[in-house]
């Protein structure tokens, strides 16, 4: 009887272990526009604040300016985040760059960023998620220069 009781609390401790979501994440969702209007694709990243205990960076595909986050890969609660965001856009070369490429064996075009750097490495969006329900998130972004603020 005893050994059935210590088999019966080790499979508590281990089933208690077991969760899907052992930091006890949130799900989060969102919009996110530029210039006004929905961004078409492109990817949002979240990174714990430095300090933050544990560090969390998750991130997700946006796609006709929404995004979403299960809990799984969710954020803690009451933790802030920086938000950064990328949205790449391929460029054609002209037909001189083109012909040169395929010479090298190269890919024949060019990628950019559709989202200014103030929104990507530089960016100071920060975000708190809260246990309540729900955490939905808007972000506006805007193409216009810092040097015209």
């Amino acid at each position: 009887m005893k050994h059935l009781f210590f088999l019966f609390l080790l499979l508590l401790i281990i089933s208690g272990c077991n969760t899907n979501n052992p930091q006890e994440r949130i799900p989060i969702r969102g919009e996110v526009t530029l210039d006004g209007k929905p961004l078409e694709h492109g990817e949002i990243l979240f990174s714990s604040i430095a300090g933050s205990t544990p560090a969390v960076s998750t991130g997700s595909f946006i796609k006709n300016g929404t995004f979403s986050l299960p809990a799984k890969q969710g954020l803690i609660p009451d933790q802030t985040y920086s938000v950064h965001f990328r949205s790449i856009e391929t460029i054609q070369g002209v037909q001189e760059e083109i012909e040169e490429i395929k010479n090298q064996t190269r890919i024949p075009y060019k990628t950019r960023n559709l989202i200014p750097p103030k929104y990507g490495a530089k960016s100071t969006e920060t975000v708190t998620a809260t246990k309540k329900s729900p955490n939905v998130f808007q972000f506006n972004l805007t193409s216009e220069s810092d040097k015209l603020k």
